[in-house]
């Protein structure tokens, strides 16, 4: 399997990419907990907008392993109806957690819905609507670096 690491330099400048190419301007930021918290925190402050929530999301069991399928854990608890909706997350991967994410926000009777990620993986189902990069590797976050090793530690 191959990794790719990314500081928090590169997490930064990835952000300020994504925003500089955005042509949304959100009432609400979503991030998706656990992997979106981060970036969302940083486009809050870029685009300084504090109206920031988050959904959790459970799917991922550990490295390249998911469950059956997404699972809201953490439902939206903000009212999003009739505004416009930024969710952020750190990849799409699968895309199945974005695909849940996104239909349980328009469901909650948001106006307009767009995705940002850092990362795109070529097979994911979904594409965000923004995005800077783009690999089919596995990437390490600075945030997960330590769960990441565990979890290697568990498979040898």
């Amino acid at each position: 399997m191959e990794f790719l690491k990314v500081s928090w330099i590169e997490v930064a400048n990835m952000c300020e990419s994504l925003i500089k190419k955005m042509d949304f301007k959100p009432d609400i930021l979503v991030g998706i907990s656990r992997g979106g918290l981060i970036p969302v925190r940083i486009f809050s402050d870029l685009l300084d907008n504090h109206n920031v929530t988050i959904i959790k999301i459970e799917f991922y069991k550990t490295i390249n392993q998911t469950s059956g399928f997404p699972k809201i854990t953490q439902p939206l608890a903000v009212d999003v109806k009739g505004k416009k909706v930024l969710i952020v997350d750190d990849v799409s991967d699968t895309g199945r957690s974005l695909a849940v994410a996104k239909d349980h926000i328009q469901r909650s009777g948001a106006k307009e819905i767009k995705v940002a990620t850092l990362h795109y993986k070529p097979h994911s189902t979904f594409k965000p609507d923004y995005f800077v990069g783009q690999t089919s590797a596995w990437i390490v976050y600075p945030w997960e670096v330590h769960e990441t090793e565990r979890e290697l530690k568990k498979k040898s």
